[in-house]
């Protein structure tokens, strides 16, 4: 069932939306790590951009934010960024797709296939099945697939008949799905099982192809599936046909380097943009190997070319600024983290002199020293890995003289955590330990 809403839009994008001056100085971010504002326009967007698209004529760029703040689908001018429109949505996930229905979203906990007109702004909603939680949508010819993460299956047909299509399961934890240029196929990263689900589109039969760990994306040039394996830090070249591994290109900066977390995959003239999520950075591949490694903002989830210019949406924005207004022991959620983090978009000019990478990140690992005891067939057998949530190293352990904490901050320290202290006191003080997550669901 289709429903249509007129919703009330803003001139701007959000308050907290604005161009950041190109010559910012770079931002510290709270491992330490460094990222750096090159020449070009950079514009903040509200909370955990995860995705984007370019209009067919490559006018307007189309994002959709879902972090903790309510979600929403932007739309931005380019090549200035300067922002259009910002569609509130009630659920939404993923990347967008540009149809001549209108900008498709996936609905996530919404159960629903959203389709926004980006010249009024207005919404149709596409009911479907109950706890489907749709995260991907993908569009070919008239005919949509979308990714349901509460059956684990795909539904394909037309948009307005999406809720009566006969669910094909193809496994758990589904991500982006992408149509083989004919159409004929469909191609969605399944990330619990090591493997990208290849779906007929007519039949529904399914065929596996076995990937690296935790397939992130999908992306068909011309007779080739290049898949974005985030937890090998490998972009995999299958045959898209058959199957068959053409190539593995490792991204990360050494074979000493893991953690690059490649999780989305473009294409452009004869260039594919892999954006690494946990190094800050584009990677990209010419030809099977890297010819470029680009500066991103904190935690980059896209990165999109169009002529001599890479937009690069950048998930928690270009820096933090410091959160003097929470308080641990307040109820609710005033200053809470993930209300706060904003993301952002950057626009780097391809061709001539490139951006160098950020100084830190995964390209900045170091080889482990010759004596080092982590290693192959070292003395360590078993690693006890204790999560403790919702608190600092500084709330906790902030008291002990030994490591580089501040005591002002302690909320629970020694008189209250006598245990955990002298687990520390006894085995080690990690006091420059880091998560690349700031709230619960991302650090767990």
């Amino acid at each position: 069932m289709a429903a249509t809403t007129r919703i009330t839009l803003a001139a701007l994008v959000l308050a907290c939306t604005g161009a950041i001056a190109s010559s910012a100085s770079p931002s510290l971010l709270p491992n330490g790590w460094i990222v750096r504002a090159p020449a070009g326009t950079i514009v903040s967007t509200g909370t955990m951009p995860q995705g984007a698209a370019l209009s067919p004529n490559g006018s307007t760029l189309a994002v959709v934010e879902s972090g903790f703040n309510p979600p929403a689908l932007a739309f931005y001018a380019t090549p200035s960024l300067r922002a259009i429109r910002h569609v509130a949505l009630t659920g939404a996930f993923g990347r967008p797709v540009w149809t001549s229905r209108g900008v498709l979203v996936a609905g996530a906990n919404a159960d629903a296939i959203f389709a926004i007109d980006p010249a009024s702004g207005r919404v149709r909603t596409i009911a479907l099945q109950r706890n489907s939680y749709p995260v991907a949508v993908a569009a070919s010819g008239g005919i949509v697939a979308v990714a349901t993460n509460g059956d684990a299956s795909v539904l394909i047909g037309r948009l307005d008949a999406l809720r009566h299509a006969r669910p094909i399961r193809v496994g758990r934890q589904l991500g982006p799905l992408t149509f083989s240029p004919d159409g004929t196929r469909i191609f969605v990263a399944v990330r619990s099982g090591r493997y990208v689900a290849s779906v007929d589109a007519r039949t529904g039969a399914v065929r596996r192809i076995a990937t690296d760990l935790h397939p992130s994306d999908v992306l068909v040039e011309g007779g080739t599936l290049y898949v974005a394996q985030a937890d090998a830090d490998t972009v995999g070249a299958y045959d898209a046909a058959t199957g068959r591994r053409i190539r593995n290109v490792f991204v990360g900066a050494t074979p000493h380097t893991i953690g690059s977390s490649p999780n989305s995959l473009s294409a452009a003239g004869d260039a594919i943009y892999v954006s690494l999520g946990a190094a800050n950075e584009v990677v990209v591949l010419r030809g099977g190997r890297i010819a470029a490694r680009l500066p991103s903002g904190w935690y980059p989830t896209d990165a999109l070319a169009r002529g001599n210019r890479l937009y690069i949406v950048d998930g928690k924005g270009d820096g933090t600024k410091s959160n003097l207004g929470f308080d641990v022991m307040s109820r609710g959620y005033h200053d809470y983290i993930g209300a706060i983090e904003f993301g952002s978009i950057r626009e780097i000019a391809l061709g001539g002199a490139l951006p160098p990478p950020n100084p830190q990140g995964a390209q900045g690992a170091a080889a482990p020293p010759a004596q080092t005891i982590l290693h192959s067939g070292g003395p360590i057998e078993h690693v006890f890995f204790i999560l403790k949530e919702n608190r600092t190293y500084d709330q906790i352990l902030g008291d002990m003289p030994q490591g580089n904490g501040d005591p002002k901050l302690v909320y629970f320290g020694a008189r209250v955590t006598p245990n955990q202290h002298a687990l520390a006191e006894r085995f080690g003080l990690f006091d420059n330990f880091y998560t690349s997550g700031e709230v619960s669901d991302a650090g767990h």
